[in-house]
């Protein structure tokens, strides 16, 4: 063995006790298994873009023909490096386990217990994630200097028993003994800054839903539970398995004063109008009529939208319109699934979907996409792209243009968007509740027209903070009002506000920010709102200058 062998391989073995090392060293010190990933992401990044230290034999001309002949393999080099990830994942697993029962606890049991009425007292009682952990199988580095972040894939696969139950007060009601999950886990470091930590937050989402299967115990029970009786296995592991998923994601602040207008995907600054036109030789499933009687799902920005179903129709017409928020947050999709209604289960007709990206870089899209997963099937569909002004002049001309002759029951557009950033409040007479151990929860509830949204937070500090962000599209904001209502878990109301929308179109930029007083059977209770209204226009919109 030469001297730069041996070299070599005992820069390999120190690299593993180095890492071994930080490992044992984090669980003493209980770190944040966030700041051991941006270790492994800097440590990817280094392996990834450092020069070879072998010279190659073959000429950069030759190698290229050869590597054009054969299927791309993993190569030595980027097997070793997936090997080395999944060491620090294994390391890692039990303090990653220990921040999942808190998130699990803090973040995800308020949400559950603001959105249904009927789980007020909604408990995670035992949380142990076992020992096994994920199985990371393929890996992916970009980065994006012009939005200052860098991006990590991971492909992961878990299979493995966990202990997880929940209940009522005391009561635990079921449970989850296993589970299987298999997608692609991004982390997104942005934005990036020159100081340590070198990131200001850490991002974790799903860009598509992955697939999860739960092994329950004991979900009958919890689902004989007023208000959830409607409600499947299929329904809880969906909604379970989306939360997560892009547009949503779960952020980790890591610099000091850390600000979520940083990230240029904070909030959905995209408008696009997705028209559901006609569909043709779908296929039929009706044994008898030989025909079907579909109709469409849109899914995107966080939102679904369904068109009517159309009856024994294999070349249907709709002519539907679905207005959608999306951000900036890499890697959404816009889906469109074709069904065939049922009275027990529909069954699909097929599916496709358009990358949101190709629609913003193209601005209009108008073509017919062929339905996966089905022997025949075409769906016709028009997506564009909508300009978003602050100027309160141009609602007259939006106003006008949305009222042009359209298809027969065709919906009504929207011309503004309302934006509402709910930061904070403080004042409110807050009363722990008796018989339970559980912090008190403060929910949100801001209602629009027809539009209705909630989310809660447990009151630690006696002062609630939600730092959530709610957007709303509105056909005509004259003569609008935003309601908000903050409810403890008995939906009493413990302070309310109502904002006409006409006072914030006459605001500077439309724009109202700061502590607004409630109206509370408490003086001096006040909540801090950014309210902020964005005119919707069609793309012939033209701005004079």
């Amino acid at each position: 063995m030469t001297d730069q062998n041996i070299f070599l391989n005992n820069f390999s073995y120190t690299k593993w006790i180095i890492t071994l090392l930080l490992g044992f060293s984090a669980g003493v010190l209980d770190v944040s298994f966030f700041y051991i990933i941006i270790g492994i992401v800097m440590w990817i990044l280094y392996r990834c873009w450092k020069p070879s230290t072998e010279p190659s034999a073959i000429k950069c001309q030759d190698k290229a023909k050869e590597q054009a002949k054969v299927p791309h393999k993993v190569t030595d080099r980027e097997f070793e490096r997936l090997r080395y990830l999944q060491v620090l994942v294994n390391n890692s697993w039990p303090y990653i386990t220990k921040y999942l029962e808190k998130f699990l606890r803090w973040r995800i049991q308020p949400l559950i217990r603001s959105r249904f009425k009927y789980l007020t007292n909604f408990h995670f009682f035992d949380i142990d994630f076992g020992n096994k952990a994920p199985q990371v199988t393929h890996m992916r580095v970009q980065s994006d200097p012009e939005k200052k972040q860098i991006l990590l894939d991971l492909k992961i696969s878990l299979n493995a028993a966990v202990m997880v139950n929940v209940g009522i007060s005391k009561t635990i009601m079921a449970g989850v003994k296993s589970v299987k999950l298999e997608g692609t886990l991004r982390i997104i470091l942005a934005p990036l800054i020159p100081d340590v930590p070198f990131t200001e937050a850490v991002n974790i989402y799903f860009p598509r839903r992955p697939v999860l299967h739960l092994q329950w115990t004991g979900l009958t029970n919890l689902l004989n539970i007023p208000g959830l009786h409607t409600m499947t296995e299929r329904m809880i592991v969906d909604q379970i398995a989306n939360f997560m998923v892009a547009p949503k994601f779960f952020t980790q602040p890591l610099a000091a004063n850390f600000d979520m207008k940083n990230l240029p995907f904070a909030d959905p600054w995209n408008a696009l109008r997705i028209h559901v036109l006609e569909a043709r030789n779908l296929v039929a499933n009706d044994f008898f009529s030989k025909k079907s009687d579909p109709f469409v799902v849109v899914r995107g920005g966080g939102t679904v939208g369904k068109t009517r179903v159309i009856s024994k129709n294999l070349n249907p017409q709709w002519n539907q319109t679905f207005e959608i928020l999306f951000s900036d947050l890499p890697g959404q999709e816009i889906e469109f699934e074709v069904l065939d209604k049922n009275v027990q289960r529909d069954d699909s007709l097929g599916s496709c979907k358009i990358a949101v990206p190709h629609v913003l870089k193209k601005k209009f899209i108008d073509k017919w996409i062929r339905l996966d997963n089905v022997k025949s099937g075409e769906l016709h569909i028009k997506v564009e792209t909508l300009k978003l002004f602050s100027d309160r002049d141009k609602l007259e001309k939006v106003l006008n243009l949305n009222k042009r002759p359209r298809p027969p029951k065709s919906e009504e557009l929207s011309s503004v968007a309302l934006y509402t950033v709910i930061q904070k409040a403080r004042g409110l007479p807050v009363i722990r509740p008796k018989k339970c151990k559980l912090n008190p929860l403060a929910t949100v509830e801001v209602s629009v027209t027809d539009t209705v949204k909630r989310t809660g937070a447990q009151i630690n500090s006696g002062e609630p903070e939600w730092k959530e962000r709610l957007q709303f599209l509105i056909k005509d904001p004259r003569g609008e009002r935003m309601q908000l209502n903050v409810l403890n878990q008995r939906n009493k109301v413990l302070g309310h506000i109502s904002v006409s929308l006409s006072t914030l179109m006459a605001a500077k930029d439309m724009t109202m920010e700061g502590w607004f007083p409630l109206e509370s059977t408490v003086n001096n209770s006040e909540i801090w709102l950014k309210l902020q209204l964005m005119i919707l226009a069609p793309r012939i919109f033209h701005v004079k200058r």
